[in-house]
């Protein structure tokens, strides 16, 4: 979900896993998230030398009998999700992704309930990868083999709906994300794995937020509206969302309604010139709404 621009790319990685990954002392990616702080802080001397260790028990294995050739590929591909996770949050992309394509080749001809889940982590790490460099057409295949491997409670829908929305907005397939969108904001049957939109407050209102805008690509303003309202009743003072809602109210010539929603973004956004400009223009419009009565009544205006 948004976070700062001036945030690195590792930085960036780290922050969405943690979003999307459902952590837990026993995860196989719980050795590397030990080196990241709450506030994303990475710790980078203790990551390399996990990567040392990782490393130096990724040797060829010494006895070629099935069980341990077994035993040898599933422990493998736990240290190339491992060493590939860490490499990324320590700015190495392109070995990230070495390994982790070696451990989906690793997985072909192995049990499929035993490699699935890890064949599902590395995909999702692919995914946010190629997500974060803006390589959309490469995430997209990724985000969706993620989730047909995980299960359910392996990751969070609600972070994950969002940054595989994301990517099918850039790539244009504005239906389609409507229709995750709405799957998700209103699931025709009761989800164990969703949680109530208030208890994730701001997790449901970026998706509400996100839905308002492809249902404006779509041309449906007054459902895009809706959703950002619902957003902000989630959310009732983020910024952001003030400053979507007024920029479609704009658009849309709705003046009065745009100047009460930019003015209050621009509190909070003072140096965002788009606002600025488009706020500019919204008091240009409402002089001319408020000077055109005058001009009509002039001749009839009588003095004392």
């Amino acid at each position: 979900m948004p976070t700062s621009s001036r945030r690195t790319l590792a930085q960036e990685i780290a922050d969405t896993l943690h979003q999307v990954l459902t952590l837990y002392p026993s995860h196989p990616l719980a050795a590397v998230f030990a080196c990241v702080s709450e506030d994303g802080a990475i710790e980078r001397a203790r990551l390399s030398e996990s990567i040392a260790t990782w490393s130096s028990q990724l040797r060829p294995p010494l006895s070629h009998s099935r069980a341990l050739c077994f035993q040898k590929r599933e422990h493998t591909q736990h240290l190339l999700l491992q060493r590939g996770v860490a490499s990324a949050l320590l700015g190495a992309p392109e070995q990230a992704r070495q390994d982790l394509h070696a451990l989906l080749q690793h997985a072909h001809g192995g049990d499929s309930r035993a490699n699935r889940r890890l064949e599902g982590l590395a995909c999702l790490v692919l995914a946010v990868l190629a997500t974060q460099q803006e390589r959309y057409p490469d995430a997209l295949p990724l985000w969706k083999q993620a989730q047909a491997w995980l299960q359910p409670h392996e990751y969070d829908q609600v972070a994950l709906t969002w940054h595989y929305v994301k990517v099918l907005i850039e790539l244009k397939h504005v239906r389609k994300a409507h229709s995750v969108l709405t799957q998700i904001l209103t699931p025709a049957t009761s989800d164990s794995h969703l949680p109530r939109q208030e208890k994730r407050a701001d997790a449901y209102a970026e998706l509400y937020a996100q839905r308002g805008g492809v249902r404006s690509l779509l041309g449906y303003h007054q459902e895009a509206i809706r959703d950002l309202n619902r957003g902000l009743e989630l959310t009732p003072t983020c910024a952001r969302f003030f400053s979507i809602r007024g920029l479609l109210h704009a658009r849309h010539q709705h003046w009065q309604a745009a100047y009460q929603d930019l003015w209050h973004a621009l509190h909070d956004m003072p140096d965002d010139q788009e606002l600025a400009a488009c706020f500019f223009l919204v008091l240009q419009r409402l002089g001319a709404q408020l000077a055109t009565p005058a001009t009509h009544t002039k001749g009839n205006v009588t003095h004392a």
